[in-house]
């Protein structure tokens, strides 16, 4: 093979690996509590450029990890499966699109049933199949600081209830 004829091969091979499709999602573990509005961002380089890119959001349960469940996509309507198409309908779940190869994922209310494995899929939009086309995060639940009771907190309640006590008893004995 001539250095003419290398040096076209090595510059088409360059060509190709140079735009690799990597979707990247905001790392995990995401620890949030019932009921708080949850946002998880998705985003995509590596594709030809000038194209929209769509973003399909699913779950996975820890308890069924290899089970896909659909929650919410920028192209199809109705891709949601029925434990979240009614919260979708009801836009308590939604895309928000940042910019053409970047969106947050929006869940207005936390439910016990979110906890799981989040992944975000980007739809092919090249042709060619180079790099990545989705990306995980686990999302986890809390329990509210407000039901955290600290050791301080402990020994009050517990002095105010032997108090309370003490007061009953005494009223009981008043009594008899």
């Amino acid at each position: 093979m001539g250095v003419e004829a290398l040096l076209i091969a090595c510059v088409m091979l360059a060509g190709t690996s140079s735009a690799k499709r990597m979707v990247t999602v905001q790392s995990g573990p995401l620890v949030r509590t019932e009921g708080s509005h949850v946002t998880i961002w998705c985003n995509v380089t590596g594709y030809k450029e000038g194209v929209e890119q769509d973003f399909e959001w699913s779950m996975y349960l820890h308890s069924t990890p290899d089970r896909e469940i659909r929650i919410i996509s920028t192209s199809q309507p109705n891709y949601a499966y029925n434990v979240y198409a009614e919260r979708v309908n009801r836009k308590e779940i939604y895309v928000e699109r940042l910019t053409g190869d970047s969106a947050l994922l929006h869940i207005t209310k936390l439910e016990t049933k979110d906890m799981g494995q989040f992944e975000c899929y980007t739809p092919n939009t090249d042709g060619d199949y180079l790099g990545s086309y989705s990306a995980k995060t686990n999302l986890t639940g809390s329990i509210p600081t407000a039901f955290i009771l600290q050791p301080d907190s402990l020994l009050f309640l517990f002095k105010t209830l032997k108090h309370a006590i003490a007061g009953a008893l005494a009223m009981l004995n008043f009594c008899l």
